[in-house]
């Protein structure tokens, strides 16, 4: 391996922010609509309104009303080589977006509230030392969404809404700076100190150098808006739009840290400059050693959402409802990265998608109502530019919930999703002096939900 020309495969791969939702998008902001494919844009669901359209938040039955819940993601990606002979899985933490809406009847036709959400993170964590570690180790993100939001209800039949969106979050990643083995090609140099070559080859199996990037971003705006039409009592129609948003994170930092210290002394050495007389100063490493403690600068978006949606009251009992989400993922084209003395672009290549939901409610008595949804989330990723870093694929999600309301003011919520997507292969393309990295991915996810209502 031709190590110099790993500054070259520095710049090109540094880090990547995709995750292992279809993109990166969270959409578990409701225990109760979870439950029933987590559709809501043609439905009348108080505070919870807010997200999914808020034309809805209109049709409030009380004066006061306040959701609050959390989800649990417990997801795994599976790794398999493409000779089938190498297989590994992610062991990510436990995900837990939550959400929280309070909405407040202003006058019989003016409404608002604010809600709190988590529109986008997760969390990958695969082993340190895997085939992959130089593309990723580990990676989570964590963006919240603050949404001040104003309804008015022109009739029974007709409302408009609008919110804005004060998005913020923070990000964390891990990722080899060279690969396992990357060190090897010194093995086969016969002016290479044996004492070095003793230190590569104790080391085998494992990652030499890693590095750690964190970053906070501050306040983006964005828009939320929407439009509800009942023309009777069984029909309903709604559509509603929220903006994309840019994450903009301002001086990141870089930390560098090595498997052994002995690794450390040979990595150093290596990249000590020749001012030095240092017959064996590699200037790539010495270009990856000199990302400790740089800061860097990042943008990443948070793609835009059209929802449409149709509800339809079967009997008093019954409600259905279908629905429509077009993702905007064209926004996230590539990654930048700016140093202070280089820059990292990592082609992503989205294109937008879309996510079919269908699903249904039964209100068995007045203290209890069943719920079951379909989902189909189909992948923005480009197979062409490929990453363990965020493995898209086609996913069906199963979901099923349950209201339990003791007293009229209030009401537990209970959801569950199972997720389930198509097992993919990808390739990222070479980039020098690596080879192309391929495999099968395989992605499941288990996420339960609880949710709290109350009314006043």
């Amino acid at each position: 391996m031709k190590l110099r020309k790993f500054s070259l495969f520095l710049l090109a791969n540094l880090v990547g922010l995709s995750l292992m939702a279809e993109g990166y998008q969270i959409n578990s902001q409701s225990t109760r609509q979870l439950g029933m494919g987590h559709l809501g844009t043609a439905l009348k669901l108080g505070g919870e309104s807010m997200l999914f359209n808020p034309a809805g938040l209109s049709f409030m039955n009380s004066k006061i009303d306040v959701s609050l819940g959390m989800t649990a993601i417990f997801s795994k990606v599976s790794y398999t080589d493409i000779a089938g002979t190498w297989t590994t899985d992610t062991h990510n933490p436990m995900g837990t977006p939550i959400y929280g809406y309070f909405g407040f009847k202003l006058s019989d036709k003016f409404f608002a509230g604010v809600s709190i959400t988590n529109p986008a993170g997760n969390s990958l964590s695969w082993p340190d030392n895997w085939r992959g570690s130089h593309l990723v180790q580990n990676i989570s993100l964590k963006a919240y969404s603050v949404q001040p939001t104003i309804s008015y209800k022109f009739s029974e039949k007709f409302s408009i809404g609008a919110g804005l969106m004060v998005d913020f979050g923070s990000f964390e990643l891990n990722k080899g700076l060279l690969p396992v083995g990357g060190l090897n090609g010194y093995l086969a140099s016969p002016v290479f100190p044996n004492a070095y070559k003793a230190i590569i080859r104790s080391a085998d199996g494992i990652t030499p150098i890693s590095a750690n990037l964190t970053g906070k971003a501050g306040a983006s705006f964005g828009f939320n808006v929407g439009i509800l039409y009942s023309p009777n009592e069984k029909w309903s129609f709604g559509i509603s739009y929220r903006s994309k948003v840019m994450l903009d994170v301002k001086e990141g930092s870089t930390t560098l840290s090595y498997a052994t210290p002995e690794l450390k002394t040979l990595i150093t050495t290596l990249a000590t400059p020749p001012a030095t007389s240092n017959p064996l100063y590699n200037p790539s490493i010495a270009g990856a050693v000199s990302l400790d403690g740089k800061a860097f600068d990042a943008s990443l978006p948070v793609p835009s959402n059209l929802n449409v949606g149709v509800a339809y009251k079967a009997t008093k009992k019954l409600l259905l409802s279908a629905e429509l989400q077009y993702v905007g993922w064209k926004a996230y084209d590539s990654l930048i990265i700016k140093f202070t003395h280089m820059t990292s672009k990592s082609f992503k290549n989205y294109k937008n998608s879309m996510i079919y939901r269908v699903g249904g409610e039964y209100k068995a008595c007045d203290k209890m109502t069943f719920r079951l949804g379909f989902i189909y989330d189909s992948t923005p990723v480009d197979k062409a530019y490929y990453s363990p870093d965020g493995p898209g694929a086609n996913k069906i999600s199963l979901t099923a919930g349950l209201t339990l309301q003791p007293v009229k003011k209030f009401a537990i919520d209970l959801g569950f999703q199972y997720l389930n997507g198509a097992k993919t292969r990808g390739a990222l393309p070479q980039t020098a002096p690596m080879t192309a990295f391929q495999g099968d991915y395989k992605t499941t996810a288990l996420l339960p939900s609880l949710g709290l209502r109350f009314n006043f």
